[in-house]
């Protein structure tokens, strides 16, 4: 909880000076941490098995960040953006998360020797625009979680097998790995 509160106190500050964030107060803060840890609720995604999480677009920490406070799994951050970069950075260093590693790259001239078992994304393309931009970087078993808005439905097409989990406006969509159209 120490580690969530000083986000909250640090995402306040860099926002006033660099607007990263539409969570402009605490409660609005504390309101997108609940959303990015809701998915520790949902079994079917196995957290205590992943072996690796890759979160592309990490912009201001969401979901990526509070994940990484509750898991002892590692973390990669991409995020392309030099300023929001260095927030993460800052973030990894003032929280002591040492199971994060920031990386300021697009994710499809991402190198990893590691793939991910799981990748995470929060409001950043459609879905099957994301998980085409991630080919370099999963292997078949690698499976998705974005965290979507209202539209969720309207991104599926061509998916074999995905959940849908809803908590008030968000839709949690899992992919599993192996059922991806065209791999």
């Amino acid at each position: 909880m120490k580690k969530l509160e000083k986000y909250i106190e640090i995402l306040e500050k860099w926002n006033k000076i660099h607007s990263l964030s539409g969570a402009k107060n605490k409660k609005s803060i504390q309101e997108n941490i609940e959303d990015s840890l809701k998915p520790l609720e949902f079994e079917e995604l196995k957290w205590k098995e992943q072996r690796l999480i890759l979160d592309v677009g990490s912009g201001n920490g969401f979901p990526a960040i509070p994940l990484a406070i509750a898991l002892e799994v590692p973390f990669i951050l991409c995020e392309p953006n030099a300023k929001k970069a260095a927030f993460l950075h800052h973030l990894k260093i003032e929280l002591e998360l040492n199971n994060v590693e920031v990386v300021r790259s697009k994710v499809q001239d991402l190198n990893l020797a590691c793939k991910p078992s799981l990748i995470t994304s929060r409001a950043l393309l459609g879905t099957l625009d994301l998980i085409s931009l991630c080919k370099g970087v999963k292997e078949a078993t690698t499976s998705f979680l974005f965290f979507k808005g209202s539209k969720v439905k309207e991104e599926l097409e061509g998916l074999k097998k995905y959940k849908i989990y809803n908590h008030h406006y968000r839709n949690y969509l899992f992919i599993q790995g192996e059922s991806l159209c065209n791999g």
